[in-house]
């Protein structure tokens, strides 16, 4: 009886102890759990991230191995017309080549537009993010339809883009037909997708009616450019047309 009472503090002591030091493996295995996942979470995010810069890289690629094409493409049909061109003296007077038009066509108000259109897309787009909202938040039920029409209605943007690297006032023209077309179109369609839906809710986040106006304004001078263009070249036939 006697030992019992000696025994029974030291098993209790020896219980109490074995649970704190239980205590502490396990919290100390959570924690490290916890911290090999954001480590894999990250880790993943950076591959993410690796594999979409290889991707603009090959795209990039692709590019400038097409741009390279075209620039030797143009360099042979540029030294064929050297060796084919009739003296200085019957040489007819040329007419201005497209990127005097594009220099003459003031469009910066609605460029600007369009560059403010693009940063207010993408601020709404960032809030779709989980840095946004939360890593575990739960995401909203519009979000998928909500990305894929605010991603959409920048994509083709950069169709005005290559026109004006081109100088090319005719190409200029029919990408803002075609963009207005696909912006009317958004406040219009109520299929499945329902793109209007989207921008109905959003439209304090992205009003259209700004870059509608700035795409149309921009057509509109490409086409007032390209009758001075004719017009130009028609003077300049004239003045080269020989005499009776």
């Amino acid at each position: 009886m006697g030992i019992l009472l000696y025994l029974t503090p030291a098993v209790v002591l020896w219980a109490i102890t074995a649970t704190v030091l239980a205590w502490v493996f396990f919290g100390r295995l959570r924690r490290e759990q916890q911290q090999q996942a954001s480590v894999q979470d990250s880790l993943a995010r950076h591959q993410a991230a690796l594999s979409q810069m290889k991707a603009r890289a090959a795209v990039s690629a692709r590019e400038l191995e097409a741009l390279q094409q075209a620039y030797a493409s143009l360099r042979q049909t540029l030294d064929l017309q050297t060796q084919e061109a009739p003296p200085a003296e019957q040489a007819v007077e040329r007419p201005p080549v497209p990127i005097l038009v594009m220099e003459r066509l003031d469009i910066s108000a609605e460029i600007g537009t369009l560059l403010a259109h693009v940063a207010r897309v993408a601020r709404s787009i960032r809030r779709y993010s989980a840095y946004s909202r939360g890593h575990n938040a739960p995401e909203l039920s519009s979000a998928r339809y909500d990305l894929h029409w605010l991603s959409d209605c920048l994509h083709s943007l950069d169709q005005i883009g290559h026109a004006l690297a081109r100088g090319n006032v005719d190409t200029l023209t029919a990408a803002c037909t075609e963009l207005l077309s696909m912006y009317e179109q958004y406040l219009k369609d109520g299929s499945g997708y329902n793109s209007r839906d989207t921008f109905q809710r959003l439209s304090s986040h992205v009003p259209l009616a700004d870059v509608t106006d700035a795409i149309r304004s921009i057509a509109a001078k490409a086409s007032l450019a390209r009758q001075a263009q004719t017009q130009t070249q028609a003077s300049a036939q004239l003045q080269a047309a020989p005499v009776a």
